[in-house]
């Protein structure tokens, strides 16, 4: 299966979730240890200012870093439980509504993606380092996140 057709089956995955639903979070491109995703701000997802509200920045990022997390591993997911374990963020300008649509970019390097694979098919327990750059439509990055995505060997 080509990268292209991986990354639909992953972000199908994820459009079944209510909030990557209601924040409007699409996927954009998708390699292994790479994930872009991207969201058009609509009214219910302003705050006040009419900036993007923080925690829909904070559930791109998750999604983009998550997705990134994944992505070089989906013929392993079967052996393997995976999950957020925290996440950081820091809001570096105003996102404005119409400065939309905005894009979260996480990327590993081939070296983290391959010890990563390594110590999945040793049954090692892996924790990845996700960064997470969000710029709005002009380039300009309005955050920047890390995520600790563990993975895990499933039960039996």
């Amino acid at each position: 299966m080509d990268h292209a057709a991986m990354g639909e089956l992953v972000m199908a995955g994820f459009q079944k979730l209510g909030f990557i639903q209601f924040a409007g979070v699409e996927g954009v491109e998708y390699l292994p240890g790479r994930s872009v995703v991207s969201m058009a701000p609509k009214p219910e997802h302003l705050n006040h200012n009419g900036d993007v509200h923080a925690a829909i920045l904070f559930g791109l990022a998750e999604t983009a870093a998550m997705g990134a997390s994944i992505s070089g591993i989906v013929d392993l997911m079967a052996e393997t439980f995976i999950v957020a374990r925290d996440g950081r963020i820091e809001y570096l300008a105003r996102a404005k509504g119409e400065a939309g649509p905005f894009r979260a970019t996480s990327e590993l390097t081939p070296a983290e993606l391959e010890q990563a694979r390594a110590d999945i098919a040793a049954q090692r327990p892996v924790e990845l380092a996700m960064p997470v750059d969000i710029t709005d439509s002009t380039g300009k990055s309005v955050a920047a996140a890390t995520f600790t995505a563990v993975i895990r060997p499933r039960r039996k």
